[in-house]
Parts: C-alpha cells; sequence; structure tokens
C-alpha cells in the first residue's frame, strides 16, 4: 500500500482502538461481578487487523459521508471478537492462542468465555440504538444497520458458516461446500461492515450493492489465505498455532487445490473485489488493501 494510504489507513486503525480501549461499555473493574466485562475487554485489546471496522469508516467515505461513525464501526469488531471467543472455545477448535496471547477460555475459563463471546454479541444493538434514541443517527439507518448486522451474524450468516465448519471436521467436501461455507463464516461480517458504510452514508441501493460484492469477494479470498497460511504460516507471525485444519481433519482450498491453485483461486476473489469500485472515484485505498490482504503473511 502507497505510503499516504498507508497512514489513512493506520489512522482508522488508531481512532477505532482509541475507542476499544476506552468507551464506557466495556469500564474494567476489579469486582467479581465485572469479570465478564474484563474478559471482553481483554480479548478485544489483544490485537488484530481492525480490517471490518476500517471498511466500514471507507465505505462511508467513499460514498460521502462527513462525520465520525467510529463508535458504529467499532461494532462490527465487536460482533467478529465473539466469534473467535467462540470459535477458540474447546467446543469449537479448541486453540489455546489468539493474537499471540492466551485464548479468552485459558485466561479467564470457559463459562466466562462463553458469557464474554454473548455479551460482545449483543453490545453493538445497544450502541446502534443508543445512536439512533440520542439523535446521532435516523431511526430508518439504525434499523436498517441492525437488520443487516444481525442477518450476518446470524442463523442464516455467520453462525450457519460456523455450523458448516464443524460438520466438515472429518468429511471430504467439496469447493462448492467450501465456497458456501467461507462466504458465510468469513464474508457475511465483511459484507456487513462495507454495507454499514454505505448505508450510513445514506448510498442508493446499487452502490450498498456494490459494497457488499466487494466485501463478499474479499472475504472469499482472505479465507483461502487463512487456509493456506494455516500451511505455510508460523506460529510466531500468525500469534495462533498452525496445522490447525490437519489436526481437525479438514478439508481446505489448500488441501483440495493445492497451495499454488488455491492461492489463484484467491486473487481470482480478489481481483472480482476490485472490479467491483475500481470506477469510483476515492477507491484507492480500499482497492491497495483488498490486494494487500491477499499477499498478507499473517
Amino acid at each position: 500500500m502507497k505510503p499516504e494510504l498507508r497512514a489513512i489507513f493506520q489512522n482508522d486503525v488508531e481512532v477505532v482502538d482509541q475507542y476499544l480501549y476506552n468507551n464506557g461499555y466495556l469500564s474494567k473493574s476489579e469486582d467479581e461481578d465485572k469479570k465478564v466485562i474484563d474478559a471482553e475487554y481483554y480479548a478485544l485489546t489483544a490485537g488484530g487487523k481492525r480490517i471490518r471496522p476500517v471498511l466500514c469508516i471507507e465505505f462511508y467515505k467513499l460514498f460521502g459521508g462527513k462525520g465520525d461513525v467510529t463508535e458504529i464501526a467499532a461494532c462490527l469488531e465487536l460482533m467478529h471478537t465473539f466469534s473467535l471467543i467462540h470459535d477458540d472455545m474447546p467446543e469449537m477448535d479448541n486453540d489455546d492462542m489468539r493474537r499471540g496471547k492466551p485464548s479468552v477460555h485459558c485466561a479467564y475459563g470457559v463459562d466466562t468465555a462463553l458469557l464474554a463471546g454473548d455479551g460482545l454479541a449483543i453490545l453493538p444493538f445497544e450502541i446502534i440504538s443508543d445512536k439512533a434514541l440520542s439523535g446521532d443517527i435516523s431511526t430508518e439507518i439504525a434499523v436498517r444497520l441492525i437488520n443487516c448486522l444481525s442477518k450476518a451474524a446470524g442463523n442464516q450468516g455467520m453462525i450457519m458458516g460456523q455450523r458448516l465448519d464443524l460438520i466438515s471436521e472429518g468429511k471430504q467436501v467439496d469447493l462448492k461446500f467450501l465456497k458456501r461455507m467461507s462466504a458465510l463464516k468469513t464474508g457475511c461480517i465483511l459484507s456487513a461492515s462495507a454495507q454499514f458504510g454505505a448505508i450510513l452514508a445514506e448510498a442508493d441501493d446499487e452502490d450498498v450493492r456494490k459494497a457488499a460484492e466487494y466485501a463478499e469477494n474479499v472475504g472469499l479470498s482472505f479465507q483461502i489465505i487463512d487456509d493456506i497460511l494455516d500451511i505455510t504460516g508460523s506460529e510466531a507471525e500468525l500469534g495462533k498455532p498452525i496445522g490447525s485444519d490437519e489436526k481437525r481433519n479438514k478439508d481446505t482450498y489448500a488441501t483440495i487445490l493445492g497451495v499454488d491453485e488455491a492461492y489463484s483461486e484467491a486473487k481470482r476473489y480478489t481481483e472480482a473485489a476490485v472490479s467491483a469500485i475500481s470506477g469510483m472515484g476515492g477507491s484507492e485505498l480500499l482497492i491497495e488493501l483488498a490486494y494487500d490482504l491477499l499477499d498478507r503473511k499473517h
């Protein structure tokens, strides 16, 4: 990414981090009754690329938005972090490390991790509705955001994708199954993130669709690169164990196609993402971000 675009991206990340570290919804406490909130805070402040809130912010700007949407953008990171907490638990992937630190269930216990994930899944709806009640956004926009996020995260979205991931263990699956699973598990929240920005900017339906198309394709590419890195990456770079797919006897893009052909498939999805927005003025950062995610090492 060009230095000037990288600076904009880093500024977006820093603004989101400042909110996540300092927002009043997750005030830290030494009291035992705040252990769940402390676990949520631990998960949120462990690091991360912040791709989802950045997509919200940058699509908001792309479609002419001028205000500060940090709080609502951060809602996407809350939902994403909920999924990571639950994904790491023994009942699912059973991973002990996340972002170079002990997973939440290892640091706080399985019971607290379960509740922390639940809390982070619900909090976005509190934040969005608070913004509507305070008059910062219209009721109509709040309803559209809540509808978008609940569909993306719910039974026919991310949760369904996680279910497909679980039932794929120990079974031979085909590329059609993998594409559906990836589109749901990874792509849905990325798509919601881009749509959030467009909705907040009051973009027309066609532009909302283009934002979704970009992010859905980025999501498919992202998942394929994840599959590749599980074979070729290092635990130090990834901040989590490698080889987990093999240990769980899971077919992935990388195991079915081989690393090279899987990368070519990820590249095709990246090109489709770029094609969705390439004619729009001000889309350079989003275009370069798609290519950076294709060639990431962690």
